[in-house]
This record gives C-alpha cells, sequence and structure tokens, in this order.
C-alpha cells in the first residue's frame, strides 16, 4: 500500500438562509471542532470560505459552494481509516445531525486529489539573471514614468514603504516622493532621462538587490523646443527588494554631479 500523502478536497454548499457570517462562524466553532474530536486521522484540516466579491462567474459552471475544505492524510492507511470511522453508524449519525445545521447536505461533493507540489523558487544563476533583468526594466520603467509624468503609475516601481534622498533630505513614501518630482517636472516641458553604466549586486537567496546606475537628465521650458534647457547629470543607488507583484525600489539616493543651463526650468526657488 502506498505511504505517499492523500489529499481531499470537499465542496460544501452553506443551508439555505444563514448567512455567510452565521455559516462560517459554525463552520469553525461547533462543526470543525466536531470532525477533529470523531475523526483524528485528519493530519491538516483547513477551510476556505469563498468569497463572491470580485469572483469570476459562469453561467455554465457556477459557484454553487460556499467551502472548499481540504483535508490530507499522513497515507492511505491513514486515509482508510478515516473513511472506516466515518461509516461507524453511531459517528456517521453523529456528523450527519450538526452537518444539517450549517450545511446542504445533497450539494456536498468530495474526493481526492493529486496534490503537484509548488515549482521551487529560481534559485542560482537563474535567479541572479531573472533578478538582474527585473531591476534594468524598472529603472528603465521609471524613466519613461516620469518623463511622462504618469505620477500613479510610480507604484510600478517603488515600493509604497520606501524611503529616499534626492538630496534635499530623508522622506519616505510614495506620496511624499511624488511631490518631491512634481516640484521640479511640473514646472518644466518635456525632458529625458537616460538611464546607463548599470551595476547590479544581487544578494545570496535573489530576494534584495543593490543597483547604481548613472542617470543624466535633461529639461526643456513649456512650449520652447528651441529655448534654452537645464541638465543634470548623477548616479542612483537603489536597494530593491522583491515584493508579492514583483522587484520594488525601497530605498533611493540620488548623488548629484553636476548641473548646466537654466535652473529655472524645474526650480521657482520658493519652498
Amino acid at each position: 500500500m502506498s505511504t505517499a500523502p492523500v489529499k481531499v478536497i470537499a465542496l460544501l454548499r452553506k443551508k439555505e438562509g444563514l448567512s455567510r457570517e452565521a455559516f462560517i462562524a459554525y463552520y469553525e466553532t461547533r462543526h470543525a471542532p466536531l470532525i477533529r474530536s470523531l475523526l483524528p486521522h485528519i493530519a491538516d484540516y483547513r477551510r476556505n470560505y469563498v468569497d463572491r466579491d470580485g469572483a469570476f462567474t459562469s453561467a455554465v459552471a457556477a459557484i454553487d459552494f460556499d467551502s472548499v475544505t481540504e483535508m490530507r492524510f499522513a497515507s492511505r492507511a491513514h486515509y482508510d481509516a478515516f473513511l472506516a470511522v466515518a461509516s461507524d453508524p453511531e459517528v456517521a449519525a453523529r456528523i450527519a445531525h450538526d452537518e444539517e445545521n450549517v450545511f446542504d447536505r445533497a450539494a456536498t461533493r468530495m474526493f481526492v486529489v493529486d496534490e503537484v507540489p509548488a515549482a521551487p523558487p529560481a534559485s542560482g544563476t537563474l535567479a541572479q539573471l531573472t533578478a538582474e533583468r527585473a531591476i534594468r526594466e524598472g529603472l528603465a520603467r521609471f524613466a519613461r514614468v516620469i518623463d511622462a509624468k504618469q505620477w500613479d503609475a510610480l507604484p510600478d516601481v517603488f515600493a509604497t514603504d520606501l524611503t529616499f534622498d534626492y538630496g534635499l533630505g530623508e522622506h519616505s513614501g510614495i506620496a511624499a516622493l511624488e511631490a518631491n518630482m512634481r516640484r521640479f517636472l511640473d514646472l518644466c516641458g518635456p525632458s529625458q532621462h537616460l538611464i546607463g553604466s548599470i551595476t547590479i549586486d544581487v544578494a545570496p537567496g535573489s530576494l534584495a538587490a543593490t543597483s547604481r546606475a548613472y542617470v543624466q537628465a535633461r529639461h526643456q521650458r513649456p512650449g520652447d523646443t528651441g529655448g534654452p534647457i537645464f541638465d543634470t547629470n548623477g548616479e542612483y543607488i537603489d536597494r530593491w527588494t522583491l515584493r508579492p507583484d514583483g522587484w520594488r525600489i525601497t530605498r533611493r539616493d540620488a548623488l548629484w554631479h553636476t548641473n548646466s543651463g537654466d535652473t529655472a526650468i524645474i526650480w521657482s526657488g520658493a519652498d
């Protein structure tokens, strides 16, 4: 007999007239403890309650259940023992009696599934190359976001809890970053940020990294394509972290080395 773990899925519909909140409360405080006490062969017992807000629905295959319940057993022998106990008339009667309080028992479906383990995260050279590519693309995305003045797209590149220093002192948060950039770029017309000479140091585990990149930024007065310009040259030192939505800058230090041209294009002189 196989010694591999066994996983069972149960699709359960709440009793008609029972609110979602009451269904969850009864399942968690009454029915689940009962199942645990009567059927000890279950190694892991999880309830996943359906949230219909934002769910993808279909007229062909409607979501007609309210809980996706998972039960794991250490082996086939443990699963068979579970079935034997669950079919005992006295145990079955106690379970059925309690289910009448919470489930539409006629709609219950239960089946064994073959669970495929999640693919391991990329490691070694592959993970490093993947991180480096994502960070280079993040820097390119940043340049296009600010030159287009797409301020609502800053979270595509920066973490919401970032800290930064653009040479005007320490600040934190996306709102402060947007205010810092608009302070200068809202005054000027077209701009172009060229980012290059990028070096990236990916930390062991490929969950964090530091990049250094030269930046040359050209700014022009609004409506004056042949007029004066203002150039800044410097370096971005960025610390990156791999977040659930991708690589994001969690710390930026902007070091400005040279400035040339008409500063009035980006600076009104007012605090």
